[in-house]
């Protein structure tokens, strides 16, 4: 089984930091998402899924870019059987739960919650996702994607309390842990890192890589990191 972590606002300099020895695994470095206008969640993680770059098609959709959705036959899971993707953003999004997240951010802002009450949306979906992963982990899949929002979710409120977020790090780094445990092959990879910005978070032109086995290379495309780590020869 190939298994694949989607950590949505991992931050490169946070994993060193914090030396989370399972996000960096045996191979680790920074994506080059430079051929994008802007880092966004939804344009990232389809073109990632695609192998090609499909800003333009997204962004075509206007406000309804979230409920973008791809095809199975347009992603790499098409080269496999038996595949499961959880939550992944531009194919199998859940699109309710990360509109709550939004909602709830809007309303920080607005002086309506308070950062805590934010954070428990974010901890609620978590949750969800990683309950699905470690369920899917039990069956006879080929390849298997998980998406976890909560660095970017909970960043954008608290990149810049290092102590809040050595803790959301620290977390991430745990399922990477069990996840190895189980399975030999493992790529995580995000679609952007973050930058403080005060006390809050903003994204960074640049995302995080990391690969269960040796390669030469530090920066990889990220609409070519599948093939690059995956369909190696």
């Amino acid at each position: 089984m190939i298994v694949i972590l989607g950590l949505d606002g991992l931050e490169y300099d946070y994993v060193v930091e914090f030396n989370c020895k399972n996000l960096m695994q045996e191979s680790f470095g920074k994506t080059d998402i430079s051929e994008f206008s802007e880092p966004r969640t939804v344009v990232i993680w389809s073109s990632f899924l695609a192998g090609k770059n499909l800003e333009e098609r997204i962004l075509k959709m206007g406000k309804n870019f979230w409920k973008f959705q791809l095809d199975p036959s347009e992603t790499f899971f098409s080269k496999f059987k038996k595949w499961k993707a959880i939550d992944v953003p531009g194919f199998t999004y859940k699109y309710e739960n990360h509109k709550r997240e939004r909602e709830a951010l809007k309303a920080y802002f607005e002086d309506k919650i308070s950062v805590e009450e934010h954070d428990a949306i974010a901890f609620e979906n978590h949750r969800e996702n990683k309950e699905e992963l470690f369920e899917a982990l039990k069956k006879d899949y080929e390849i298997v994607m998980g998406y976890f929002a909560l660095a970017d979710t909970i960043g954008h409120l608290s990149f810049g309390v290092k102590p809040k977020m050595k803790l959301i790090y620290k977390e991430l780094d745990d399922i990477a842990k069990k996840v190895r445990k189980k399975v030999d092959k493992v790529l995580i990879v995000s679609d952007h890192g973050m930058k403080a910005i005060g006390r809050y978070g903003d994204h960074s032109n640049y995302g995080f890589w990391s690969f269960s086995e040796k390669v030469e290379f530090c920066v990889i495309k990220t609409t070519e990191a599948f093939k690059k780590l995956l369909e190696r020869g």
